[in-house]
This record gives C-alpha cells, structure tokens and sequence, in this order.
C-alpha cells in the first residue's frame, strides 16, 4: 500500500537546501578567489543575484502548472509548452546526464577526508563509491524529504558551516582583502566560470513540488527561505576563505580543512571532512530523489522508486568504473554534468516565457533568467556533445515506446 506524503515548510526548505548546496560550497569559492582575488566576492554575489529569478521561474511554473501523473518538474513544464516529445527529451537530459554528478559529489568530499586521513586517490574513490550507494540506499527505503534525515543534515549543515566561520574568524585579516583585483577587472570573468555550479540544483526542485503540502502557498515559501540560505552560506564561506587564506585560498582543494586546522590542528581537519560528507551526503540524496520523482506516478511507492532508478544508477555505476580506470578528477565530471543541466535550465526557462502571462514581472524574471543561462552554454564548450548524444539517442527510443503503447492501448479496446 502506498501513502501520500505531503511535507510543509521547514522539510520543504530542507529539502531544497540540500538539493542546491553542494560540496561546491567547500571549494568553489576558494578556487574563484585564486582566479580573481577578493573581487570574486562580487562576482559571487552576481551569480547569486542570478538564482533568484531562476529559482522564481521554476516556482511560479510549479505553483500554476502542478504535476500530473508522470509529468513532473521542468520536463512536465516543457512538455507544456513544446509539446510532449520536446518534455521528454529535456527528462532524459536529466535522467542520464545529471547523475553522472552524484560520484564528483564523493570526490569532493573524498578529497576533504584524504586531507585528513591520508590514502591519496584511493580514499577519494572509496568516500565517492560510499557516499554514491548510500544516497541509493537511501531513496529507495524511503521518499527524498519525506523523513526527518533531511532536516537533521541540512540543519548539521548550517551549524558546522556557522562553527567554522566562527572558529577562523580570529584569523581573519583583512589586509587580505588588498589587493582587491590583482588579476586585473578581467579577471571576474573567469570566476564567473568557476562559480556557474552555485546555480546548479534549482532545476531538481519543481521535481519535489508535488510532495509539498499546499504547494500554491508553500513553494514561494520554501523558495524564498532556501535562496535566503543559501547566499547567506556561500557568503559566509567565501568572505571566511579569503580573510583567513589570503591569496593562497585556492591552493588546496580542501580550503575549510586548512581554515580549521588553523584553529584546531589536526583535529580541525577531521571536522572539516566531516562537514564534507555532511554536505555530500545531503545533496546526493536530494539529487537522487528528484531523478526518483521522474518517470512515475507514485514516486512514493518503493518499488516505484526502485524502477525510475534503473537507468541513472547504471550511469552513476559507469561514472563511478571511469573514475577508477581512468584518471579524471571531479573538475571533468562537474563539467560533463553541468553540460546536460545548462540545456535543461535554458529548456524549463524558455518553457516559462510560453506558459507565463507576457510582460509580466514573472515573465520578465525568466527572461533575464534566461539570458543569463544561456551564456552559460558557451562555457560549457565541447562538453555539449554529451546532451547531444543524450538527445538523439533517446528520440528514437522514445518514439519506439509510444508505439508500443498505443499498441497495446488498442489491442485492450474492444472492437465496436
């Protein structure tokens, strides 16, 4: 027997913190900061300011357009507004080209606890292949968000994320903060590169929407509380990194590791790795569940769960036996990853300027949505090649499939 679980509020916008806060927030603000100094904190806040119309868009299209059935989040709006096959490549995008993310989650944090503990790529590889399963493990016992796991990680989130500025903040100095752009105004640019993965995860939540309790009043909401968040989290980060590490904030790939073990030695590096798997753990679950959302009806359902799960896992596995064999860091499966999310976004953006009244101030926040994500396509270079592939290989397969159901839709007619 399955249940409809509905959640309100505060596991909303945990839910939501944990889909868009990623391990990025451990190390991408540092490796901004080599790129452009302190000015990457102004480039922060433009990306920033950038989510907020995107996180509306997807609000407003979810509270006017609820799910129906299979259709669900940014493929349901899509498919709205471009008809049914567009709906459902853009769900494919998603299916097979987002959980390719889930295993650079693990390397992220892998790379926390080899900071810690040692054991160079080998420990990197086991924290991506656990944390990877165990998000697997976790949506299939039971619905993303429906539990109180996700509000005890999000709400261990904000807490170590508070300890730690508050544990550096007596090595903050701000002669670090001079000079202020010594690569040059240019240089913002390429911070803005850096920094394109603080957008990702809004395009995973209008796949939760229809497990919100009154979405129509609880999605503004949670949308709001989660942007308010998540900036004042990177904030915090960002602005700790620099004051404490200087110019060299972007030499380490594990940056909160070496601010704690400022204040607490070796000790403060084991917290750190905690923090990384807190977070890793948190977003690779929401991120799991949101592909779980797709494809059925009763997401709610474990087996349902199970069977939309089939073809991601089988990617995340791949992903995972890449990594192993081959020598590729988290840098070039962010990369891969982002390439398939760009197109979804600037799809369920698009989507929103058919299906919102013109001219309005919602139609007006996806337009500059928009504008902004689809320079993001150019960024993404040659990794566009894999949504390419991702979307011919699935037209045929698609078509394939509908008629096959409309056969057998006619065979159970009766003949009149």
């Amino acid at each position: 027997m399955s249940h409809d679980v509905r959640i309100g509020s505060v596991k909303g916008t945990a839910l939501f913190t944990a889909t868009v806060v990623g391990p990025g927030i451990l190390t991408l603000p540092a490796l901004a900061a080599q790129q452009a100094g302190p000015a990457s904190l102004l480039t922060l806040l433009v990306v920033l300011a950038v989510s907020t119309p995107i996180a509306f868009t997807f609000a407003e299209l979810g509270r006017r357009f609820p799910a129906t059935g299979t259709d669900v989040g940014i493929p349901h709006f899509v498919a709205s507004a471009f008809g049914a096959m567009s709906g459902k490549i853009v769900s494919a995008l998603f299916r097979y080209g987002v959980p390719i993310g889930v295993p650079a989650l693990g390397l992220i944090a892998g790379s926390y606890v080899e900071e810690a503990i040692g054991g160079g790529r080998v420990t990197m590889v086991a924290v991506a292949a656990a944390t990877t399963i165990a998000a697997i493990v976790a949506i299939t016992v039971r619905r993303a968000g429906t539990g109180v796991s996700t509000v005890i990680l999000t709400a261990l989130l904000i807490a170590l994320i508070t300890a730690t500025v508050v544990a550096a903040a007596p090595f903050m100095q701000t002669t670090n903060l001079h000079p202020f752009a010594p690569q040059g105004g240019f240089a913002t640019v390429s911070a803005a590169l850096v920094l394109t993965w603080v957008l990702t995860g809004w395009e995973a939540t209008p796949s939760f929407a229809r497990i919100l309790r009154d979405p129509a009043l609880t999605l503004p909401r949670v949308t709001l509380a989660t942007l308010v968040l998540v900036s004042v989290m990177y904030i915090l980060v960002a602005l700790t990194e620099i004051l404490v590490l200087g110019p060299t904030a972007g030499d380490t790939s594990a940056p909160l590791a070496r601010m704690l073990g400022l204040a607490f030695g070796a000790a403060g590096t084991l917290v750190a790795a905690g923090v990384a798997l807190v977070v890793t753990l948190g977003n690779s679950i929401a991120y799991v569940g949101s592909i779980a959302e797709l494809g059925t009806d009763r997401a709610e359902n474990r087996r349902a769960r199970v069977r939309a799960l089939r073809g991601p896992v089988l990617v995340m596995v791949a992903t995972m036996l890449a990594v192993i064999v081959l020598p590729i860091g988290p840098d070039v499966i962010v990369a891969a990853c982002a390439a398939c999310q760009v197109p979804v976004y600037a799809a369920g953006l698009a989507a929103a300027l058919r299906l919102l009244p013109a001219y309005t101030r919602a139609w007006w926040g996806a337009m500059t949505a928009l504008v902004a994500v689809s320079g993001l396509l150019v960024s993404a270079g040659a990794y566009l090649v894999l949504p390419v592939v991702i979307g011919v290989t699935a037209v045929p397969v698609i078509k394939t499939r509908a008629r096959r159901t409309q056969m057998s839709a006619e065979l159970k007619t009766p003949a009149s």
